[in-house]
């Protein structure tokens, strides 16, 4: 159950739908369970929420903005060098993933179904995922050929940078029992990642 003294029962509601979503995914799901998990009973949630189908749109779309619009705005920088360029993206990631940790398993869950909805709320936020992974397939190509970085293409130095930060958030639980870390620790060990991850991704195709 999430404490309610934290936030505004609106955010509540939506962190606990997540919750729910991610648990028992979106078909399953049931407001009850999502009145329960948020600590409130179902007419508080329906004066807020008329429906579990609200909440996801909700969820999806502030959580996309949060992450992916954060995102977008690292990959349209033509002014930083592509080395700052994968320290902010693995910063931003953590970030917004230590912020929101049932976010990672939410899209596995959810919106890996339904990828779609990933261009049709970028076109909402005005912008296109695609056109800006091509600029960043196209920065990756300039630097190989420059000799700065050794041969790697675009997209998998992007699933690399990826994998690497999301993976943490997805296996929390698996983590946690294998290592023993209780949750202090293991946001400890996520903070320590922002640093060593970029240094890894980095040292790993500088030339």
């Amino acid at each position: 159950m999430i404490n309610s003294k934290e936030k505004p029962t609106e955010e509540l509601i939506l962190d606990a739908a997540m919750k729910v979503f991610t648990r028992k995914g979106f078909a399953a799901a049931r407001t009850e369970e999502i009145a329960k998990e948020a600590g409130i009973n179902r007419a508080l949630l329906h004066y807020y929420y008329r429906d579990k189908q609200t909440m996801f749109n909700l969820i999806f779309e502030s959580r996309f903005k949060e992450f992916f619009k954060g995102l977008f705005v690292i990959f349209e920088a033509d002014n930083i060098s592509l080395f700052d360029k994968i320290s902010r993206m693995v910063e931003h990631e953590i970030n917004t993933l230590t912020k929101h940790p049932d976010l990672a398993r939410f899209i596995i869950t959810e919106i890996a179904q339904h990828p779609e909805l990933l261009i049709e709320y970028g076109k909402k936020l005005g912008v296109n995922p695609r056109l800006f992974i091509e600029g960043f397939e196209n920065q990756v190509s300039k630097e190989v050929s420059a000799g700065i970085i050794k041969p790697i293409e675009g997209k998998q130095l992007l699933m690399n940078i990826m994998s690497l930060c999301i993976y943490p958030f997805v296996a929390k639980p698996i983590i946690q029992t294998m290592m023993t870390v209780d949750e202090a620790t293991f946001y400890q060990m996520t903070e320590q990642r922002k640093k060593e991850v970029s240094e890894f991704i980095i040292s790993a195709i500088k030339k």
